[in-house]
């Protein structure tokens, strides 16, 4: 198999990996949108006493899954006016034990009822059980934008999926076909190399030399001792 093929397989199963680990924290994140903390969320609890509402007074009524939600009773009183305030409590279920829509619920809670549009006043609080008051828009936008940020990465996981599927299967054709023989191919220039347009040929300058700049030295004759006639030389005397 041809290298870029593996090249292109091995970015193909990583982008699969990164598609299938969104996607899991994505569904995590779906299916944890409905657990939050009530206690951390709540701004008053307690089953008699004062509480000054905030903001729009909208709040969500919590209680423990051991109260009967039949047996549940809330009011609340504004302690300047004496006029009792918004309340509106969850339907039932048929044998009464649970609030209608509980399953939405956090685990170990039900929500028992709503505020709606306390003033920001001061008001006295009495109920059969005790109760915790959550912030209700706050809290529910935060679990929508929980919901619908593991939505998209749960898309975005699965659009990694089909693409590094897609990567993966590209790597392996590719890796197939292409041919993995190299042929090199060497060509001979046999031709006279053309000379360049514009172009200046360089010369070295010749540097000449004057021969009548150089003194002449005086030449002196040597004399040649004349020559002797063979004949004229003497004959070596005999010593005996």
């Amino acid at each position: 198999m041809h290298i870029s093929g593996k090249i292109f397989m091995g970015i193909g199963v990583f982008v699969c990996l990164a598609g299938v680990v969104l996607m899991a924290i994505g569904g995590e994140n779906i299916e944890d949108s409905g657990e939050w903390d009530v206690v951390e969320k709540s701004e008053w609890n307690g089953q008699s006493g004062t509480f000054k509402f905030s903001g729009d007074g909208d709040y969500l009524v919590m209680v423990r899954d051991t109260v009967s939600c039949d047996s549940f009773s809330l009011t609340i009183t504004n302690t300047t006016s004496g006029d009792p305030e918004r309340y509106e409590g969850e339907a039932c279920t048929e044998d009464g034990s649970k609030p209608v829509g509980y399953e939405d619920d956090p685990s170990g809670w039900y929500n028992v009822g709503i505020t709606w549009d306390v003033t920001s006043e001061t008001h006295q609080i009495d109920a059969s059980h005790e109760i915790y008051l959550v912030p209700f828009w706050a809290t529910v936008g935060e679990e929508i934008g929980e919901a619908v940020g593991g939505a998209l990465q749960g898309a975005a996981g699965f659009g990694a999926l089909c693409c590094g599927g897609f990567i993966t299967i590209f790597g392996l054709v590719l890796g197939l076909l292409v041919n993995n023989d190299q042929k090199t191919v060497i060509i001979q220039n046999t031709g006279m190399p053309m000379s360049q347009p514009n172009q200046t040929m360089m010369t070295q300058p010749t540097m000449e030399k004057s021969y009548a700049d150089i003194p002449v030295q005086p030449q002196t004759k040597v004399e040649q001792p004349p020559a002797e006639n063979i004949w004229d030389q003497e004959q070596p005397k005999n010593p005996f």
